[in-house]
């Protein structure tokens, strides 16, 4: 039964239309997956920025013994 409608005109635009429906939200599919990864890599790559500026931050603080009783030039008056 379903092998003869395939045969018949209105049978191949129906497979015709489930195909090309197929296609396309396989399409949409790949299209958000890689918006996904793009927007994760993004955020990868912001973390790393940031934590390799905190380190070289860190990196430049001045922790000679002598300045530990310098005024705090941060602090609120």
């Amino acid at each position: 039964m379903v092998f003869s409608l395939l045969f018949t005109p209105l049978g191949r635009y129906a497979v015709l239309a489930v195909l090309a429906l197929a296609l396309i939200s396989l399409g949409v599919h790949k299209i958000k997956q890689d918006a996904v990864a793009e927007l994760e890599a993004a955020a990868l790559a912001d973390a790393l920025r940031r934590t390799q500026n905190a380190i070289n931050a860190g990196g430049a603080v001045d922790v000679r013994p002598e300045r530990l009783r310098d005024d705090d030039p941060n602090e609120r008056k």
